[in-house]
Parts: structure tokens; C-alpha cells; sequence
């Protein structure tokens, strides 16, 4: 595996759920309260079909914050790594083209990294049944089910938002990959850019209703994420906006297949390695 890290960090988190689950299911005095100033912390992302009660919105919000961290970690190095590690040439050698090399890894950011994400999900609704022949703790709704059934609907229901998530994530990772062929921060420089922009539009405009519209896009996908309805807010986005991102992405990944191809691009505009 060429990251580690994207099997390693779901492991130690199931791991970790584990303990937490049979901890929590085992006592007999247990309580636990999800509020701070009547606000639950947990979204209620994991309601759907009941699975669990809390449990369950527990599990799914793990799930979602691995999915987060395995998109942070490996989108920023999934080009720039081979540049630094000197198997970029090894790569050019091979009878694959500079886009289909591309295209893979943004398949692989946008639907390997959720289904591995899920498997944390699967993996806590299935502890979490197994406890439930054990114990049947008090905290479990009474509406809710602990089934093998349910626990498939459950796991249905994180791979459609997560499909969701993917396809507003698009456009972003593409000027990731973009900017990763020019710096090794590509995250920390799309986030300056982004404050930038909303600084300037603020300025020049005199009113801050663009930089609400592009901060409501990059939040767009943490939206989705934890929404009640991740479907009702996709669509909420105008077709004018969705036009745009079509239009970012395929430049974006134009000029990624185009720098990918040769160092000299890069020395032009005097970013060589």
C-alpha cells in the first residue's frame, strides 16, 4: 500500500470504537448526555431507518470524521508524493497515460476513501449487535433496531451520502491535484486563497454576498456530510453554480495532466522543483 495511513487510521479507529462500544454497553450505571447548552453534540447523521438510537448516530459520525481525515491526508499527496519520492519517471515509463493516472486517483479519493470509511461503520454497527445479544442497555431507543438488517440499510444510507459528498467534492479535489503540482501545501494555499477572495470581493463589491456564496460552496460538502437531508441539499444548488464547478474541474485537471507531463511546464513559469 502506497499510504499506509489510509488503512492503518480506520483500523486504530475501529479499535478505539470498539473499546468505547463495549465500555459503554457493559455498564451497569452508564449515562451519557450528548448536549452542551441543549444542543446536541452528534448530529442526528445516523437516524436513518433507527439503527441503534445514539449508538448509531455515534457510529456514523466516527465513520464521517474518517472519511474527513482520509480525504485531508492522501488528497494533497496523492500526485505530489510521486514528485517528491523520484517515481514519477518510473510512472511516465509505464504504458498508462498521464490521464488515466489522474482519473484513478480522483476515482480513489472520491470512492475507495468513503468505502473504506464505511467499513468503520460496519464494523461498530456490527459490535455494536453483537452487544446487543448481551446486553440490552437503556440508552437503545425503544424505537430503534438492532438488527443485521438494519444494520445493511444503515450502512446503505452512509454510502448515499457519501456519494453525495463525493460529487460536490469534485471540483475541489481537482484544484487540489492542481495545486499540489506547484506546492507542497496545496491545502493551505486553496484556504488563503479562498480568505483572500472573500477579503477582495468584500472590498471592491462593498457588500460580502459573493464571499457568502463561495464560503456556502466550500461548506457545501461538511453540509452534506451532516445533514438531515444530504439529497434535498445537494440539489439546493442552482444549475448555473453547478455549470461553474463543471467548468473549474475540467480545467483543473487539463492543467494537471499538462503539468504532470513534463517538468519544463512548471519551469516556465518559474515554479521547477
Amino acid at each position: 500500500m502506497e499510504y499506509p495511513f489510509i488503512l492503518r487510521f480506520p483500523i486504530v479507529i475501529a479499535c478505539v470504537v470498539l473499546l468505547a462500544l463495549a465500555l459503554f454497553m457493559s455498564g451497569n450505571d452508564v449515562s451519557v448526555t450528548w448536549q452542551v447548552n441543549g444542543s446536541s453534540i452528534i448530529p442526528d447523521v445516523g437516524d436513518f431507518l433507527g439503527f441503534a438510537g445514539v449508538l448509531g448516530n455515534f457510529n456514523v459520525w466516527v465513520a464521517s470524521i474518517v472519511a474527513v481525515v482520509l480525504f485531508l491526508v492522501y488528497t494533497p499527496k496523492a500526485l505530489r508524493k510521486e514528485r517528491e519520492e523520484g517515481s514519477l519517471m518510473f510512472w511516465r515509463s509505464m504504458p498508462v497515460s498521464d490521464w488515466e493516472t489522474v482519473l484513478v486517483k480522483l476515482l480513489f479519493t472520491l470512492v475507495v476513501l468513503p468505502v473504506i470509511a464505511s467499513t468503520v461503520l460496519v464494523f461498530a454497527d456490527f459490535i455494536v449487535w453483537v452487544l446487543s445479544l448481551l446486553w440490552v442497555p437503556q440508552t437503545l431507543d425503544t424505537t430503534s433496531t438492532v438488527t443485521l438488517w438494519a444494520l445493511l440499510l444503515h450502512w446503505l444510507a452512509f454510502i448515499g451520502r457519501m456519494v453525495a459528498v463525493s460529487i460536490v467534492l469534485v471540483p475541489f479535489v481537482s484544484v487540489i491535484f492542481l495545486l499540489s503540482q506547484v506546492t507542497r501545501a496545496p491545502l493551505v494555499v486553496l484556504l488563503v486563497a479562498i480568505f483572500l477572495l472573500n477579503i477582495t470581493t468584500s472590498l471592491a463589491l462593498g457588500t460580502t454576498a459573493l464571499g457568502d456564496s463561495i464560503k456556502g460552496l466550500y461548506h457545501l460538502p461538511i453540509t452534506i456530510l451532516f445533514s438531515d437531508n444530504p439529497i434535498g441539499t445537494l440539489f439546493s444548488v442552482s444549475a448555473i453554480y453547478w455549470l461553474g464547478l463543471m467548468i473549474v474541474s475540467a480545467v483543473c485537471l487539463a492543467l494537471t495532466v499538462k503539468m504532470r507531463q513534463t517538468d519544463d511546464f512548471l519551469a516556465r513559469f518559474g515554479l521547477g522543483l
